[in-house]
């Protein structure tokens, strides 16, 4: 199987050689380097340096006016001491897909790291208000900036910002536009183990200049309904999402069972509900806030339910999780931001600023840290500190 997955990547970056001229054929991506320097005790007591290069091809193929093919990949090395002292780093950075993952481990030593991956293998065919894509793809759903609890397939994290893309779902979506601004989508992810398939049908529609959104699906083998709207008050951006679903069950939560308590004893339904408010003033000024509750998350003891988390299908373990932010363009081509998450039940937090600028055309420079406070076994107390400064040039 590896060497099929090399095949493959061999020959997407092939034909993307021999057909960029061609007028059917889009090619456009980046190459990224990363440095980072991380102060983690739980990992060593000196400061860890790393290095990562990073290279994105994406390739739209388009055969005839109403289908298309998408071919996306990344190549990544890493060099540095992470690789070396944080356990199962190769399983943290190659992401698992229920079916053949489509990587390969171009080489694994002591202090580095190289493989490559097709995150993006789709058809998409479009006929009137019909489209229909079928193979990995990206899912995007969710209302929210932060919390995308209604994102059954693909919810993000805010801290996750290398990875713009997201990984993709090895799904079936089809698609019927009822107008401007609404729809009906049916999605459906497979999987060999039944707690990571997904069936999920979405409605869209706009009333009184908002989008509200109803779900209904099947997911982690029991029934789910939400339901997220946006829209403005005043200028300002008004968001939020609503999920109720059955409780958790520890054939769930798998080999992440603890001793003390889990999310699974309790057999109430498990409810998360998100809010979102931001606005620009005139000047950029731009101000940003959420809050995401859990009725069956932590109150104490948080990092050890991390695991759990993912498993039960919550973006984080502890019941209330605030975010605050706040960005401003202190040049047209620099921008600075700053924001905030806070857990208010164990009080620990991690304080991110950053500033990009954007050089020359189409390069761009990044420069980011980690700040954390909070005591051991909180949800941020153990993340340490960390300053990351990034280079991409886009093509």
């Amino acid at each position: 199987m590896r060497k099929l997955n090399s095949l493959l990547i061999f020959v997407s970056t092939f034909l993307w050689f021999i057909t960029i001229q061609a007028q059917d054929w889009e090619t456009y991506g980046y190459a990224k380097y990363l440095f980072s320097t991380t102060e983690n005790d739980s990992l060593s007591n000196e400061n860890l340096v790393d290095h990562q290069l990073h290279l994105r091809i994406n390739n739209r193929y388009y055969p005839t006016e109403n289908l298309s093919v998408g071919v996306e990949f990344r190549l990544r090395g890493f060099y540095g001491d992470l690789v070396e002292k944080q356990p199962q780093f190769k399983q943290t950075v190659i992401t698992d897909y229920p079916h053949d993952d489509l990587s390969s481990l171009f080489w694994e030593k002591k202090s580095s790291l190289g493989y490559g991956q097709i995150d993006r293998l789709f058809f998409n065919y479009n006929y009137g208000d019909w489209q229909i894509t079928f193979g990995r793809q990206r899912i995007a759903w969710g209302t929210s900036f932060v919390w995308n609890i209604t994102d059954l397939f693909n919810p993000q994290s805010v801290l996750d910002f290398d990875y713009e893309e997201m990984p993709g779902s090895d799904a079936l979506r089809i698609q019927y536009f009822t107008g401007v601004a609404g729809r009906l989508e049916l999605a459906l992810k497979s999987s060999p183990n039944k707690f990571e398939r997904t069936v999920a049908l979405l409605w869209l529609h706009n009333k009184w200049d908002y989008d509200f959104y109803l779900i209904a699906a099947w997911q982690h083998d029991k029934p789910i309904l939400a339901t997220a709207f946006a829209g403005d008050i005043y200028g300002a951006g008004f968001r939020g999402e609503f999920k109720i679903s059955d409780s958790v069950s520890e054939q769930q939560l798998g080999e992440t069972l603890l001793p003390i308590s889990n999310y699974s004893d309790s057999d109430k339904k498990n409810i998360n509900a998100v809010i979102s408010l931001d606005y620009t003033f005139p000047n950029s000024f731009y101000l940003h806030s959420e809050i995401l509750y859990n009725s069956i998350g932590k109150k104490s003891n948080t990092l050890l339910y991390s695991r759990q988390a993912l498993k039960a299908g919550l973006l984080s373990p502890s019941q209330v999780s605030l975010f605050f932010e706040t960005a401003y363009n202190i040049h047209p081509l620099v921008r600075g931001t700053v924001f905030l998450l806070h857990n208010p039940n164990d009080n620990s937090s991690i304080f991110v600023p950053s500033v990009s600028w954007s050089a020359i055309t189409n390069l761009d420079l990044y420069l980011i840290g980690f700040i954390t406070d909070g005591d051991p076994l909180t949800e941020f107390g153990s993340y340490g500190k960390a300053l990351f400064f990034r280079t991409k040039y886009s093509f």
